[in-house]
Order: structure tokens, then sequence, then C-alpha cells
């Protein structure tokens, strides 16, 4: 329960609209309930005032005054219904978005460290489903709790007005019906809910994978297989499922079973002081059609409880991830930048877990501002390792790498990366148009600056076949333009973001000769005055560089020119 608990924590900044919401639930319950009882009030005194006395008088009641508030508790009933409805989902709407932004929130320090570990598909699912599955921990189970806890006492309370037997008997049923049966079934179900979401998630990791790799799988005649192995985890998924529903029909029966017992109880209670004269016949009916309809408020109860198991786990899986140490935590008070972005790395020696080897061993290198090194080797040499450590993604297990003298432990990493313009052999184009994609590396540019960023990156030819121009739909990641314009829109975000320090890692893996060649053009009139570190196990481009050094199992050494 600690994880439900916490994230109750996080709902607090929307309790307005979560009490709200509940207070509504709570008024149409009531008013569901006290309708009912009214009703068969109002009819048995109607049928009772309508008999004559032995003398022929009939009995004399007034009509209008009950008659009023029937209509007055059906219209309650009705718009506190939708009203319910409407608050409770945007009390959950608003708690979901919440919970998404302070996820994110604390995914931002775990890249990449920590998340390179995690499997895409799996962390997918735990943003998605998992915190959609927190929505029961209000919807059903925070608010139907609170209604059925208010209510029960409510009811309790009015029928100790006419019978405290009757009162006590109910409110005890009434208890059982919404304590024992719900945490009987939380337990019996709990398993079986923990495993849905296990299951549920490792089913779209398995979808996610053969959605990828479906060429793949075609051109190897192996879908078949990997499709017989999905349909046998839905079949699992579907069985497990199938228990819990056991599970709820019989809870169900048994809230149902204990809701007819409570009333046969009553009714013989009821006729008993009937004959007593401690009970009118119309406070007979009251009393019969009260205790009816107190149990819609524990109704919900034993499937709300089912879904505990469920949430639960959920909110586990998220944490499992919020929680983790980043593998590069920001200092809690940070240096200022200056002007200067000399950097160096002292003795600096990496790998990626005790149980690996060496990936860099006593790497010294000095980078001055705006000198322009590279660095080649065969790919997994170290280089890739090289630029993370020098961008704080990771920090090395020994030495230290610097920036103006200071360990870069000494700056946030939003600090740092206001240093650095990336462009490398996979920049990711988003979703969106081309001059969404541009504006994420300065959303205030103006248009004088995007043209300037066009020109410089040689996307004028191509955006001037574009009917949209800028505002054209580049596809999910950027499948609507081929390799090279993607380069170029990468590189035109680079001139954007104008940083200092110029990370080029394979910056025209896959880009024919041409398109190289204008790639690296443009570069050499873009990095005139900064800091280039460029990464490549290829000869083009080396013009652009003033040293260059080659890595060779973690180890760096210079070569001559």
């Amino acid at each position: 329960m600690k994880d439900c608990w916490f994230f109750l924590k996080l709902f607090k900044p929307q309790s307005v609209w979560l009490v709200s919401g509940t207070l509504l639930s709570l008024l149409t319950t009531l008013a569901s309930i006290t309708l009912l009882t009214l009703s068969g009030w109002f009819i048995s005194s109607s049928a009772i005032a309508g008999l004559l006395e032995l003398d022929g008088n009939a009995l004399t009641f007034n009509f209008m005054l009950p008659a009023a508030q029937i209509r007055a508790l059906a219209i309650t009933r009705t718009l506190g219904r939708y009203g319910e409805r409407v608050v409770t989902h945007e009390a959950t709407f608003r708690v979901l978005a919440s919970v998404r932004g302070w996820f994110f929130q604390q995914l931002i320090p775990l890249v990449p460290g920590r998340l390179s570990l995690m499997r895409s598909g799996d962390l997918l699912s735990r943003m998605t489903a998992d915190i959609d599955a927190l929505d029961a921990l209000y919807l059903r189970l925070l608010a139907p709790m609170t209604v059925a806890l208010l209510g029960i006492v409510g009811v309790t309370v009015f029928l100790a007005c006419y019978t405290p037997i009757i009162s006590l008997t109910t409110g005890l049923i009434l208890i059982v019906a919404s304590v024992w049966v719900p945490w009987l079934f939380n337990r019996l179900g709990q398993e079986g809910a923990e495993q849905i979401i296990v299951l549920a998630a490792n089913f779209r990791i398995r979808n996610l994978d053969t959605l990828q790799g479906l060429s793949e799988l075609i051109t190897n005649q192996a879908y078949g297989r990997f499709s017989a192995y999905l349909s046998k985890f839905s079949d699992l998924m579907i069985n497990t499922q199938r228990l819990n529903n056991r599970l709820s029909a019989i809870s169900s029966t048994i809230t149902f079973l204990l809701a007819q017992v409570s009333l046969i109880i009553t009714l013989i209670l009821s006729t008993l002081l009937y004959t007593k004269n401690l009970l009118s016949g119309a406070e007979v009916a009251l009393v019969i059609f009260c205790v009816m309809a107190a149990f819609e408020l524990v109704t919900p109860l034993p499937l709300a409880m089912q879904l505990l198991g469920k949430t639960q786990k959920a909110a586990q899986r998220i944490r499992q991830v919020a929680d983790m140490s980043p593998t590069t935590p920001n200092p809690l008070e940070s240096a200022s930048l200056s002007k200067q972005y000399d950097m160096a790395l002292d003795n600096v020696s990496f790998r990626y877990s005790e149980q690996q080897d060496w990936v860099l061993k006593n790497i010294n290198l000095s980078i001055p501002q705006g000198s322009k090194i590279a660095v080649v080797g065969i790919s997994g040499s170290g280089k890739t390792t090289l630029l993370q450590l020098i961008m704080r993604y990771y920090d090395p297990e020994t030495g230290q790498v610097l920036l103006n003298g200071q360990s870069l432990k000494y700056w946030h990493t939003d600090q740092l990366m206001t240093c650095f313009g990336v462009l490398s052999q996979r920049s990711q184009l988003f979703a969106a148009s081309i001059r969404e994609n541009l504006l994420i590396a300065k959303p205030t540019a103006s248009d004088k600056e995007l043209t300037a960023a066009i020109k410089a990156a040689g996307l004028e030819k191509f955006l001037s076949y574009l009917p949209e121009g800028l505002d054209t739909w580049v596809g999910e990641s950027g499948v609507k333009v081929s390799g090279g314009e993607a380069r170029r829109i990468a590189l035109a975000r680079l001139y954007l973001k104008n940083a200092p320090i110029l990370i080029l890692d394979e910056p025209t893996e896959g880009l024919d000769c041409n398109t190289e060649q204008d790639v690296f053009n443009a570069l050499s009139v873009f990095a005139h005055n900064k800091t280039v570190i460029m990464v490549t196990h290829r000869e083009a481009g080396l013009g652009l560089v003033d040293v260059i050094y080659r890595m060779e199992n973690g180890v760096l050494k210079q070569m001559q020119q």
C-alpha cells in the first residue's frame, strides 16, 4: 500500500476537484437512497390514507409536500449523477496528467545511463498503461470507499431514529459487505491482478518487437513462430483475467445475498415491531425501503478492492523507474558558467559496470576553446563513450572531466547542455512539421534566424519543392524525408542552437558522397570560431579538424598528420 499512498500525495494539487467529486457522489447516492425510502413511505401512507375509518371518514394526508420532495430528490439524483461523472472524471484526468508530468521529470536525469538498461516497450508500458491504471485509485477506491463510509453512518443513524435493533443489524451487515467481503476478494484476486499488469506489459513489449522487426521476420519466415508465441501469451492473459472475472461474479453474488439476508431480517423485525405498535404501517415501509436502498453504498466495493492489487502493482512499477538514482546526480549548488569553454580529460577511465571490461583507460586530453579535434577508430573502440563522458551522460569511474578547470560535477545538467550542440548519425526527428523540429533547438527563434539556419544547412532547394514549406509534416521519426534531408534538418537545428562546443558523432554516416561533402562544407563555415569534437571511423571530414586521435581498445593516442 505504500506505493499507492505515495501517489495519493501527488494527488494533493487537485484536492479541490477530488473532494468536489466525492461530495457530489455522496450527494447523489444519498439522494437515491432517500428517494426510494421516501417513495416507499409515500405510497404506503397514501394507501393507508385512502382507507375509511369505521365512521366512513377518510384519513387526512398531506400529499403535496412529500410529492414535491420526491420530485426534488429525483432532479437532484439526475443532476448529481451527471455532475459527479463530470467532476470525478475531470479530477482523474487532471491527476493523471500531473502524474505523467511528474514521471517525465523523474525520467530526465536517468537519460541515458539508467534508461539504456530498460527495454523501450517496457518503459512505454509504464508511461501509458501503468499510469492509466492509477485512475482506479480515486474513481474505484478512494471515492466509493469514502461515500460508503459516510453513507453507512448516515443510514444507521437514520434507522436508529425509528428502530435501534434494525439499525444495528443493518449496520453490521453493511460493515461485513463493505469491509470483510472486499478484503477477502482482494486477497483472493491480488496475485491474478498483479499478474495481469506484468503479463500485459510483456505482451506490449513482444508486440512492439514484432512490429519493429516485421520485415526481418517475414524475410526469415519467422513471423509464424512469433505470432504463435503471442497467441500463447494472449491465452495466458485471458485465462488469468477469466479467473479474476469469476471472483468478481462471486463477490457480487455474496454482496447481493447479504442484501437479501438483511432485507429478510428487516421484514421479520419490522413485522414484530408493528404487532407491538412500535412501528406504524407507513414506518415499516420506510424502514424496509431504506434497507433495500442502503446496499447501493457497498455494491461497488468488492470489485473495487479487486482492482487494488492491479493498482498497487502499477504504482510499484512506476516507482521502480522513478526511484532509480541517476548516473550523474546534479549538485545542490551549481557553479556559474563563464564565457570560456576549455575542456580537458584528466586520467579518465570508465566501464559500464564492474562485471564488464574497461571501455576507456587513463585518457588524458586537452581541448582548448576553439580547437578542432577528431577521434577515429573502429566501431566499439570507445569513441561514442568518450563523447558521452564529455557531455556528462556518465561520470568517469576514475579521473575527471573538466570545464574551465572545474569538474563537470559542479554544474547542473541544464547548464551543461547549453554548451553543447550535437549532430549524430541518429539525430531524432519528431512526428511534427519541419518548423517544429527546428524550433526544438530555440523555441524563440525569429523567422530571420530560421531562414539563416535553413540557408546554412542547404535546405532552401528542398523546401522550395514542398507546397507547405516549413509546415510540411515529416512523419514518424522523419519517415517522409530522405536520410540526407533529415540530416540537413538536424544540421539546421544545430545552427539555431549556436552552442560554443559542437559534438559530431559520425555526422555523415549513411549519406552519399555528395551529401556528405555538402554537410562538411556547411560545418566548416559554421564551426569557424567554435570548438569541434568529432568521432568517426571514416576519413571523410577530417579536413575539418586540426588534430586527430586514434582510439584503440580504450586507449587514446595522437596521430601524426
